[in-house]
């Protein structure tokens, strides 16, 4: 049995990591990452066994689990490397694609309240030869220079070599990130936060009445010569291969939806320069890319890469922006989550050698695409895989076409390498000359408008708001930048309980934000607008953030749910008015709600009763007693 060497709280990447296993195990959409490496010839089970057993005595990031402690929060345990045992299992390889279609089978699941490190392996035998390894993580580095090191260690282990290297590990990185004080002063430090200034969604709904089956469509584009197009931008203006492709993708989605911003979520590996080891975690820095038509286009291109720089550097030195506060901002926008396009580079950033001489002006790009469409995946999703693949480059374009249709996808993929090559023939063109490559038609219809930087629907507010128990009537309407509801009201309710039903399906419908200002309809009697609020006649207006009402547990769920809080965070009285960021509580301690709950016998919260702007009266009504002979 292997013993612990040492034991510490999560780094705030960790936290993030850790919650999102846990809320995984608890049904919600988040995959593990696997690998699959074919190896050369000649490695023996006893081999390979040998040389990850070696990685895992040199690196403690492969025997680093995560546990819950008596106070409800997550630490990180490493274990001794003697009697660690590995999470290893062997097959024949003719199992592979049956272990393939199930998506990996993972003998570690991650998320539980259980310690165990996160990482499985699989080797695939034939002839008593390793012919595959198959790598399951659950919290180690996702980029690719990460994936490319660890089996570069194996091979050379294999071989009977050795590849020294430096080693950290995140106890030891521990006392290197700069955790912000939580108070306003030191936030004044921070660039304005990227999400109070993006659009929730990059681009508005197309498909309003239908939703296609299947609508989330992978399209792999593969560019046969466009890397030294690619190449002669990178050296001429001194960017990275990432920075050009994210700019060209950035900018045809910007002439899509007309929108000149795009937030950009880009898997930079969070490891400094002199760390060669296997991190931790990923880091997914958001960057918010302007694009400036007035701009040459040279220009435009290191103004990105300036940017993406400077944010990494501020969150390097300044820490991560807690995900407490970014509740907190996304309740006062009246929106879900913001949903940037995710960019995942993997290969060498630059070209290895200088341009050759007497190389041709110009080079012939032959594109070939393959499409593949799938079912039951995350909404409103938008990614770009990219990959330098010896003299290709390839794109694959991960996204829901109720976003962006496929003929959109497919279009940007074609005008992609014609922007790569304007870029490195006429650099010094403003950026808005690039529009001549695009078809009359290209960009979006919709009727959705932006207010106040995000996508809307205005029937769609009219909907849901419709769809509150006690609402005889309602009309949406956008007065001065601002969506007012005019609303006819029947019963008990009030217009806060409006506006909270209207919180709670922010996380549900993509063009929906909770509007601004709620009237009374003409012919509605004067009411309260909430327990303790004083009376609204009809014709008058109420903003949401005018006044709070005070909501006292009344309902056992009510009562159970406050005494969890009390029992995970100290609390003394809840307002069952406010969300749970509002109240106080932390998004780390949200596990520790859901388990004390389930032992009190109730079940049925989930991440976005914690994540998005759901009242605690809300998270209550959620709340349903276990079946018996349901497990703890």
């Amino acid at each position: 049995m292997s013993s612990v060497a040492r034991s510490g709280p999560l780094t705030e990447q960790q936290e993030r990591w850790w919650l999102r296993l846990y809320w995984r195990e608890k049904g919600d959409i988040d995959n593990a990452w696997s690998k699959q490496w074919d190896l050369p010839a000649g490695i023996s089970v006893e081999a390979a066994t040998a040389a990850l057993t070696v990685l895992v005595e040199r690196h403690e990031v492969l025997r680093t689990g995560f546990g819950l402690g008596p106070d409800n929060l997550p630490y990180q345990l490493v274990f001794e490397a003697e009697g660690f045992r590995l999470p290893l299992t062997v097959a024949e390889l003719g199992t592979l694609a049956e272990y393939g279609e199930e998506g990996g089978i993972h003998p570690l699941v991650g998320g539980s309240m259980y310690t165990r490190p996160l990482w499985s392996v699989r080797l695939f035998v034939e002839d008593d030869e390793v012919r595959v390894l198959s790598l399951v993580f659950e919290h180690i580095v996702l980029d690719g220079s990460g994936v490319r090191n660890l089996r570069e260690q194996f091979l050379a282990l294999c071989a009977g070599t050795e590849r020294p290297l430096r080693i950290t590990h995140p106890l030891d990185r521990a006392a290197k990130e700069r955790r912000i004080p939580r108070t306003p002063e030191s936030r004044a430090a921070y660039s304005r936060d990227p999400r109070a200034l993006a659009p929730r969604l990059l681009v508005p709904a197309t498909v309003k009445e239908e939703t296609p089956d299947p609508r989330f469509l992978m399209s792999a584009v593969r560019y046969e010569g466009l890397l030294p197009l690619l190449d002669r931008v990178c050296r001429a203006h001194r960017v990275s291969r990432a920075m050009v492709l994210m700019h060209a993708i950035g900018w045809l989605i910007s002439r899509y939806s007309g929108v000149p911003r795009v937030m950009v979520v880009n898997a930079i590996g969070l490891r400094l320069p002199s760390d060669d080891s296997i991190d931790l975690v990923a880091k997914a820095l958001e960057i918010m890319v302007d694009l400036d038509e007035d701009r040459t286009l040279a220009e435009s291109l290191t103004g990105v890469s300036a940017g993406a720089l400077r944010a990494y550097t501020e969150e390097l030195r300044l820490g991560v922006r807690d995900q407490d506060s970014r509740l907190r901002l996304e309740k006062e926008r009246g929106i879900g989550s913001v949903r940037g396009l995710y960019f995942n580079y993997q290969g060498p950033s630059e070209p290895d050698t200088p341009e050759p001489e007497g190389s041709p002006s110009t080079a012939e790009v032959t594109v070939t695409r393959t499409d593949e469409w799938r079912s039951g995946e995350e909404p409103w999703s938008y990614a770009a895989w990219i990959y330098v693949d010896g003299t290709a480059v390839a794109v694959d374009f991960d996204v829901d076409v109720v976003m962006l249709p496929a003929e959109t996808v497919h279009r940007m993929a074609e005008l992609l390498p014609g922007f790569v090559r304007l870029l490195a023939e006429q650099p010094d063109a403003p950026l808005a000359a690039a529009r001549a490559l695009l078809p009359p038609d290209f960009a979006r219809t919709t009727e959705a408008r932006l207010v106040r930087g995000t996508w809307v629907h205005l029937d769609t507010v009219a909907e849901v708001v419709a769809g509150c128990s006690g609402v005889l009537a309602a009309e949406v309407s956008e007065e001065d930048g601002e969506i007012v509801a005019r609303v006819s009201l029947d019963g008990p309710c009030c217009l806060f309980d409006v506006h909270e039903y209207v919180l709670s399906r922010l996380h549900l419908e993509g063009d929906l934000i909770a509007p601004h200002r709620y009237r009374l309809a003409e012919g509605t009697a004067s009411r309260a607008t909430g327990p303790g609020l004083p009376d609204l006649a009809a014709g008058a207006d109420w903003r949401p953030g005018d006044a709070t009402p005070v909501l006292g547990p009344t309902t056992e769920p009510e009562r159970e749910l406050v005494a969890a809080l009390r029992e995970t965070h100290g609390f003394g009285t809840v307002n069952l008015a406010l969300t749970y960021a509002e109240a106080g509580g932390r998004a780390v301690l949200a596990p520790a709600v859901v388990e004390t709950l389930r032992r009190r016998g109730l079940e049925g919260l989930c991440l976005p009763h914690f994540a998005t702007a759901h009242t605690l009266r809300a998270m209550a009504r959620a709340l349903v007693r276990r079946k018996p002979g349901h497990a703890l």
